[in-house]
């Protein structure tokens, strides 16, 4: 893991292949495919919808009913919708960890935020600009905190690839602003002129994709006809300070130094999760 820190250092960001099989992903497609499954049952029971799409696969499913009923993803991602034991088992997954582990020690903290997102063809809404994730998270610029990216389809160019700039991260925060028709604020500078500076990952079900956040990134638009599926949730050294962000609340100790297990139970995140503002507040 040595040359995988080295190259963390270095480039901003690292992927990890193979670094989980399918039985760790697959408690979380189950959530994901029950939410899409209780969501058309809802909308044919409405007569919105005169098919459920039950035979289509995974990655075909929720685009045919959203096409059906002519209506788009209402946000960039699943919060509410998907917390389950499942998410909680992956997040605090040995094999995220242990990643995680090299690159910031062995106390490590889950931050609460947490999305499954559905990048659904053709789609503007999940398609973001280059961006540093600091620039949406206020006062974090001084501190490292790691997202964890995980497909749970695969992912090429054509449907939604991540683009990084390698070692973007060490010229620190840019300076942002809004621009009109754009949801997210973008950097007043462009961060490249040259296209061979751009590293595009293809990844494929079971890879771990951990980067900085400082580290400039984008999502390409989605030209297939299938919907990129991805989950993905943000770390930091325990003690770092969240600085009152909206997921606080429901951060939780991932990993001590002292055993390297996650002191934090399923039941323990899930009562923080009953008394935070969180419940009800996000699809």
């Amino acid at each position: 893991m040595g040359t995988y820190s080295e190259k963390f250092a270095e480039q901003g960001y690292l992927v990890i292949k193979s670094a989980l099989c399918e039985a760790d992903i697959a408690p979380l497609i189950a959530v994901v495919s029950d939410v899409v499954d209780k969501r058309a049952t809802e909308l044919y029971n409405e007569g919105v919808i005169s098919d459920t799409y039950e035979a289509l696969p995974f990655e075909h499913r929720w685009h045919a009913i959203l096409k059906a009923c002519d209506r788009e993803n209402e946000v960039f991602g699943w919060h509410t919708l998907v917390f389950s034991e499942a998410l909680f088992d992956l997040i605090t997954h040995p094999k995220v960890l242990d990643v995680l582990e090299h690159l910031i020690g062995s106390d490590i903290q889950f931050n609460g935020d947490f999305w499954v997102r559905p990048k659904l063809p053709n789609e503007k809404l999940t398609t973001l600009p280059w961006h540093q994730d600091s620039a949406y998270m206020p006062d974090t610029e001084n501190d490292t905190h790691l997202t964890v990216w995980l497909p749970l389809v695969d992912v090429e160019t054509e449907n939604g690839a991540l683009q990084f700039l390698p070692g973007s991260h060490k010229a620190g925060l840019q300076t942002y602003h809004r621009v009109p028709d754009e949801a997210f604020a973008v950097p007043v500078l462009p961060p490249t002129a040259s296209h061979t500076e751009i590293d595009t990952l293809d990844m494929q079900k079971g890879d771990l994709l951990v980067f900085n956040n400082l580290v400039f990134h984008r999502s390409l638009f989605n030209r297939s006809d299938m919907i990129r599926w991805s989950v993905d949730f943000r770390f930091s050294r325990t003690g770092t300070s969240l600085n009152g962000l909206w997921h606080e609340a429901i951060a939780c100790p991932a990993r001590v130094c002292e055993t390297r297990q996650c002191p934090t139970s399923w039941q323990d995140w899930c009562a923080q999760w009953e008394a935070s503002p969180h419940k009800g507040r996000f699809i």
